[in-house]
């Protein structure tokens, strides 16, 4: 029998922006419990607002990823470069790549967040100052712009597929 956790459960209602006020402020009744719509959910550490822009999600990646370049900054000094790229890789990449596929067709400006916290870990590892070009520096490093990322992602599951060398799941 499932059970329903009152304190974790929520409900969402995707729309676009130009039909919110359309849209009224619905509550489900599951039992005796009745919950009521959110703007906002998390599921599987990511965020998901109600017209699917992902800002939630940028926001909090940026967050996280700021915290833990700012205290990689303060030990830099003390660290050769690879254990500096090591460090960065495991604490703020791979944060930007967690569900990075759910960020495909984002508009441009929220990308380009996301860009600035990629270019703050590539300055970092290779010391850096910010008014130099970072796309040498990406390169030199072997990443892919943040934008190119979930395209990347997608082209590795069709190829997968394609090939038959995916998992059962994707056929």
């Amino acid at each position: 029998m499932l059970k329903l956790n009152q304190d974790k459960t929520e409900l969402i209602i995707f729309t676009p922006k130009h039909l919110k006020a359309s849209v009224p402020n619905l509550q489900l009744k599951v039992g005796n419990t009745v919950i009521s719509s959110v703007s906002c959910v998390k599921n599987l550490g990511l965020y998901f607002d109600q017209h699917l822009t992902m800002e939630r999600q940028v926001s909090a990646i940026v967050k996280s990823c700021h915290f833990h370049i700012s205290y990689i900054g303060l030990i830099r000094s003390f660290i050769t470069t690879d254990a500096c790229k090591t460090l960065v890789n495991c604490l703020a990449t791979s944060r930007l790549d967690y569900g990075n596929i759910l960020l495909y067709g984002i508009n441009k400006t929220t990308m380009n967040i996301l860009q600035k916290v990629q270019n703050t870990a590539a300055r970092l590892i290779t010391r850096t100052r910010k008014h130099e070009h970072i796309t040498p520096i990406l390169a030199g490093l072997h990443w892919l712009h943040v934008q190119y990322r979930p395209q990347y992602k997608i082209l590795i599951y069709v190829y997968c597929a394609w090939n038959g060398i995916g998992p059962a799941y994707i056929p």
